[in-house]
């Protein structure tokens, strides 16, 4: 039978983290369905999903938990329903403190859910001052529209920018 594993890695970054990953994954008959992974303040950050029988699950676990300086956490994954519609957006706006909050927490009371989400803050073009960014995907709830969403969004701040490519 086979098995689905979310894993999470963290620790100081170096080169060859990905690549000792791959290693342990391969070695354990694994395969390597998705990942994301960022160095983050001088620390490696990832997560991956990864599909083996579920008798390499724990030779997986130890090789993993040998790896030196990282901190990994295995979990089951699941299978899960594809939702009715998903929308990739890009938001924009000067930055300010608390804008991954105001905009969470007006998905939250929106019920969309946030499938993948990558912010950052880089120089405006002209000015030089500080530019909040945004790229995320998002299952929006049964019924609502991508105006409703644009709409709802747009009323937190009048610098706020949206654009959307329709991803299902």
């Amino acid at each position: 039978m086979q098995k689905q594993l979310v894993i999470t890695v963290i620790g100081p970054d170096r080169p060859g983290i990905v690549e000792s990953l791959a290693e342990a994954v391969s070695t354990a008959g694994g395969s390597w369905q998705a990942s994301s992974m960022s160095e983050l303040a001088g620390q490696f950050a990832g997560i991956l999903q990864v599909t083996l029988p579920e008798a390499a699950v724990a030779p997986l676990h130890q090789a993993l938990d040998a790896l030196p300086d990282l901190r990994v956490t295995l979990v089951e994954g699941a299978e899960v329903a594809l939702p009715d519609s998903e929308l990739l957006i890009t938001l924009t706006a000067n930055d300010r403190p608390g804008i991954v909050h105001e905009l969470s927490a007006a998905l939250h009371r929106l019920s969309v859910n946030v499938m993948e989400l990558s912010t950052g803050c880089e120089a405006a073009a002209h000015s030089g001052a500080p530019l909040f960014y945004a790229h995320a995907l998002l299952a929006l709830p049964q019924g609502m529209t991508q105006e409703e969403l644009v709409t709802a969004l747009e009323s937190l701040s009048d610098d706020l920018m949206i654009d959307i490519d329709e991803a299902g």
